[in-house]
């Protein structure tokens, strides 16, 4: 092959590739706009729908968190102050064992025994 041979065929495959790129990335951003009007990317969706006692299980976790806190043994979270009220760490804790008695029949073992441990390490640091 010349060298002028050699150069015709470079510049023709890269004004090819350039297009192909484009066009498949055209392809693709078409595609992405059809799932929503507005042509933004609609949220990766789960095979099936989220478990109520796993809602309830991420609530009994976040009224942990708050119990603690309101038993000033942790800053709050959206404050980062600490703020003791044995009122609202009574509730908390009061709630998380009425959802912990529903809940029970739907959990491991180990769901058991940790949220059980949670909850009696609350207790005992409610009496303190």
């Amino acid at each position: 092959m010349t060298d002028n041979n050699k150069k015709t065929q470079k510049e023709q495959q890269g004004e090819q590739e350039p297009q192909e790129s484009t066009q498949s990335r055209e392809k693709s951003e078409e595609s992405e706009k059809k799932d929503r009007p507005d042509g933004q990317q609609d949220q990766q969706l789960l095979e099936e729908p989220i478990k109520v006692k796993d809602y309830i299980y991420l609530n009994i976790l976040t009224l942990e968190g708050k119990a603690w806190a309101y038993l000033d043994l942790i800053a709050h979270p959206e404050t980062q102050k600490h703020q003791k009220d044995m009122e609202q760490a009574k509730l908390a804790i009061d709630s998380i064992d009425a959802l912990f008695k529903q809940l029970e029949p739907h959990l491991t073992d180990e769901q058991k025994k940790d949220l059980q441990t949670r909850l009696t390490n609350l207790h005992l640091n409610f009496v303190k």
